[in-house]
């Protein structure tokens, strides 16, 4: 999928989350979710590769650890803003970015979400299962995924923007196939708990940059190309 942003990357965090007072809110769900990832089918092994990933949440505010910390990303999605950070030896940059909310009357993307009666119970938490199509437009290429939420985590749709806008409830499981590998993530440990304000914090020996001059930089020092 070229332009959609992956679940099992439900990406992403937010940029600042004010530091007095974050236990005197209240929220839904705070605490952390684990993630495993598994691919099945004709797997690549140098590219598919299984994997975990945490995420902290404090109602609509989410923080992703993925890589062993090589990636974070921090978004706040009641705000739709989003910061990622790299993390590699002699590197700590990242970028600013503003969450588009979706119009589907302009999107280049058209997703249509089904709900299904079939539930299925995931640590714990009741989950529902919605059947996905996501179709874009310009590139005439469709895909189809299935996820179950829960509408226990998250304060309401707004965590979704960044992956599936307008699904209701917070995805503990998806799958989804594509070029014949079908890609599973599920989340296999929840914890509720005290949440704290500097772990929403950009810390302060991380370099912000533009996107662009970000994006580049990583290119040059990972050797992947860029001037």
């Amino acid at each position: 999928m070229k332009k959609i942003v992956s679940i099992s990357v439900m990406t992403a965090c937010m940029l600042c989350l004010f530091a007095n007072g974050v236990h005197a809110q209240k929220v839904k769900f705070a605490g952390t979710v684990k993630f495993h990832t598994k691919f099945e089918g004709d797997i690549d092994p140098q590219k598919h590769i299984p994997g975990d990933q945490t995420v902290t949440i404090f109602g609509n505010k989410t923080k992703t650890v993925l890589w062993n910390g090589y990636f974070i990303s921090i978004a706040d999605f009641d705000k739709f803003i989003s910061t990622s950070l790299y993390n590699f030896p002699g590197l700590k940059i990242g970028h600013i970015d503003t969450i588009k909310k979706y119009d589907p009357e302009t999107a280049t993307v058209k997703i249509t979400i089904t709900e299904s009666s079939d539930t299925k119970t995931i640590c714990g938490y009741v989950c529902k299962r919605y059947d996905i199509k996501i179709y874009n437009v310009e590139e005439d290429e469709e895909n189809t995924l299935f996820v179950y939420t829960t509408t226990e985590i998250g304060e309401n749709n707004n965590i979704n923007a960044a992956s599936i806008p307008g699904l209701t409830g917070y995805p503990l499981y998806s799958e989804i196939e594509s070029d014949g590998v079908k890609q599973i993530q599920e989340a296999v440990e929840v914890k509720k708990g005290k949440v704290k304000a500097v772990d929403f914090l950009v810390p302060s020996d991380y370099k912000i940059m533009p996107r662009e001059e970000a994006i580049e930089t990583l290119q040059r020092i990972l050797g992947g190309g860029g001037e």
